[in-house]
């Protein structure tokens, strides 16, 4: 068997050179030194609200188009003009409105479901458009 084929736990030579090492002893402070070391490189000590302000997120930029487009459609549909509703003693619209006889005028009142009564029977007519043909 090669050294290459031999498992790598069973290297005897390793094994007593672990046996005889020791690992050194810390010096006083260490902890204390690291521990302020690592506080001054990432700003530990920095108030919340500025670290608010240097923060960074990564994003996938798909995900980043989209809620960007969102916002867009967002900000125009909420930006866009709305229609002011019509008040009472206004004029009807543009198009005359068909009376139920054709000199009648027209009514319009509020609606109120207050007493409402479906119809018992409903009949419906469907007419179909002839398209003549020329021979």
């Amino acid at each position: 068997m090669t050294r290459d084929e031999r498992d790598p736990e069973q290297d005897d030579e390793l094994s007593r050179l672990l046996e005889r090492w020791s690992a050194p002893v810390l010096p006083d402070g260490m902890d204390e030194r690291v521990l302020t070391a690592y506080r001054r490189q990432t700003g530990g000590r920095e108030p919340w609200w500025s670290r608010l302000f240097t923060a960074s997120i990564r994003v996938p930029m798909p995900v980043a188009v989209g809620v960007l487009m969102l916002l867009i459609v967002t900000a125009a549909l909420a930006l866009r003009p709305v229609a002011a509703p019509p008040t009472a003693g206004t004029t009807g619209p543009s198009e005359p409105v068909q009376a139920a006889r054709q000199g009648d005028v027209p009514v319009v009142s509020r609606t109120d479901l207050a007493g409402f009564q479906p119809v018992t029977e409903v009949t419906a007519t469907v007419v179909t458009d002839q398209v003549e043909t020329r021979q």
